[in-house]
């Protein structure tokens, strides 16, 4: 079904609620075709920026998919669309030309008085700029990192980390009711391993205890001795030591220094969720009670097993063990019945490493069994690639196991938080990604983190020029609320700065692609395409000169590219510096 549009706000004042350029594209495609004869009900059609300027400035297939399906000419469809279009005196005031091309694109090139009226909406919009409501406030849970506290945050959680802090913050610009959530899981068998690797690092001697794990199943590394030291684990007796106490410590101590570096790397959660809390709350049976009753559940070889049965291929999972141990299966379930049975979450996000993949799949159906996702309640998860380090064109090699790997705050305190953010958001989750170290400290254009900052500084070192000349903010300002407006900023006429105008319109429309495809890393690629697109305005126009309305004129493009940079950079937790 063809993309519905909400309220038609382009020319709404100050709001920073102003609908997208392409959803006013796509209603009024929908109004032409309908008004021509056609049925648009389960019609998709695209409308995207036009890969070649040339041609325009967007572009839809909307005549080639109504072709297919009434077997006619894609021309003449496309002629009959454009009629009904140039009959629309409001998509007049928006777009300046419309014209078929190739095997039957619509083409749309927009009106110079268009343009000058989004200058005005984003200046008038400022921080707000960007901002939609295609969410209305339902209630949407991002739950990311997730590691065990077992361990100090890894690149593998940084990458998964700051992914979850820039998509939350698009959905919240995109109008949903944003819940960042980390599950803690402080209980089962690899806590238990925590408390025995402290203790075989605290290196107690004599006595009969014997550590339940073979020497290669404990954890490694430097901060498991610090453990041991701080919890004095050496002047114990053998007989003294409770390994129960010991794990409960160990975790909750790396939990402190998971919420200490989060906040350092400026991720927010909003709730911290304790797997214990299942339990305490009755969720893993009240979760197991609801598996029975839709006979999910099979006894097997002294085990419960989960039963799931699609297109005659049975899919079992171990539920529960055959010492009456939970595995990571069922609480994980009842943690999602309490996401949307008891908190009533309208959609559930869940990032996590790609290893998670057959697991993620598993939960997906057990929710669909269990009723618990619907048309509207919704299930998504992002899988999150591995990370390696290079440097200098080396991999720096990292491991868990020998205790030898680099913590993601190690590597933010060595490259810069601003740069790490970036580089992590640049590449596909679900892409492999090498993190180069080497580029990331680079203080050049080369390093693109440095070349977007640069872009917005100098915005705002040129800006300071202009107040100090005379030709200040109160001026600027002016062009915003004066009568006079539109006409200086339809001096707005050269290729570069029409140009830099239409790149930075797309700001919302990337918002509301982020929040429905989940693809962050079209925030790095942005911003730097702005960059690029301001650099060459820059080059090819004076900003400050003789012509004092067009000096005004090119003063509030500067702002406005200003605004843009700085929210974008803001969505991906990135600083936005006023000098460099």
């Amino acid at each position: 079904m063809a993309t519905k549009s909400p309220k038609d706000k382009i020319f709404t004042k100050g709001s920073g609620e102003v609908a997208t350029t392409k959803q006013f594209l796509i209603k009024s495609i929908i109004a032409a075709s309908q008004n021509a004869g056609f049925h648009m009900e389960k019609i998709n059609f695209t409308v995207e920026p036009a890969s070649n300027i040339q041609y325009g400035d967007y572009a839809s297939n909307i005549a080639m998919v109504l072709a297919a399906i009434g077997k006619k000419s894609p021309h003449a469809v496309a002629e009959n669309i454009i009629t009904g279009l140039e009959t629309n005196k409001r998509f007049n005031a928006v777009v300046k030309s419309v014209k078929v091309a190739g095997p039957g694109f619509i083409n749309f090139s927009l009106s110079p008085e268009y343009l000058a009226k989004q200058i005005k909406n984003i200046l008038s919009a400022k921080n707000n700029y960007g901002r939609i409501d295609i969410g209305h406030k339902q209630n949407v849970q991002v739950e990311f990192i997730s590691a065990n506290p077992t361990g100090p945050p890894t690149l593998g959680n940084g990458r998964g980390g700051f992914l979850g802090d820039a998509l939350s913050n698009v959905l919240d610009f995109a109008g949903y009711k944003i819940t960042r959530e980390y599950y803690v899981n402080d209980a089962g068998e690899q806590i238990k391993k925590l408390g025995w690797s402290v203790i075989a690092a605290g290196k107690v001697s004599g006595g009969d205890y014997k550590i339940p794990y073979p020497p290669e199943e404990l954890y490694p590394g430097g901060y498991v001795q610090e453990l041991a030291y701080k919890l004095q684990i050496s002047k114990f007796k053998p007989e003294e030591l409770n390994p129960e106490a010991i794990s409960r410590t160990a975790s909750k101590m790396i939990l402190e220094d998971i919420k200490r570096i989060t906040k350092k790397l400026k991720i927010r959660f909003d709730v911290w969720f304790s797997e214990k809390s299942l339990h305490r709350q009755g969720l893993i049976k009240e979760a197991y009670e609801a598996l029975q009753k839709k006979h999910l559940i099979e006894k097997k070889e002294g085990a419960q097993w989960l039963r799931l049965k699609e297109n005659d291929n049975i899919n079992e999972r171990v539920l529960i063990k055959s010492n009456g141990e939970p595995t990571y299966l069922l609480p994980d379930i009842a943690y999602h019945w309490d996401k949307f049975k008891r908190r009533r979450f309208d959609k559930v996000i869940d990032i996590v490493g790609a290893d998670h993949h057959a697991h993620m799949f598993t939960l997906n159906r057990v929710f669909a069994s269990l009723g618990l996702v619907s048309s509207s309640r919704k299930f998504d998860f992002i899988l999150v690639q591995l990370v390696r380090l290079m440097e200098n064109g080396q991999e720096v090699r990292m491991s868990k196991r020998t205790g030898t790997f680099i913590t993601l705050e190690e590597l933010v305190d060595t490259v810069g938080l601003d740069a790490a953010r970036f580089f992590f958001l640049m590449r596909e989750p679900n892409s492999h990604m090498d993190f180069d170290m080497t580029l990331a400290r680079e203080q050049s254009d080369k390093n693109p983190v440095y070349y977007v900052q640069y872009a917005h500084a100098r915005c705002a070192s040129i800006l300071a020029k202009a107040s100090s000349a005379g030709s200040g903010q109160a001026k600027q300002e002016g062009i915003v609320e004066g009568s006079a407006r539109n006409n200086l900023l339809l001096k707005l006429a050269h290729p570069s700065e029409t140009q830099l105008i239409k790149k930075l319109i797309i700001l919302p429309e990337l918002v509301e692609d982020i929040a429905s495809k989940y693809e962050v890393s079209r925030l790095p690629v942005y911003a730097t395409d702005v960059a690029t697109v301001f650099s060459a305005f820059y080059r090819d126009c004076q900003v400050i000169g003789e012509d004092k309305d067009l000096t005004l004129a090119r003063l509030a493009l500067v702002r406005a590219t200003k605004i843009v940079l700085a929210n974008t950079m803001r969505l991906m937790g990135i600083h936005a510096p006023e000098r460099m």
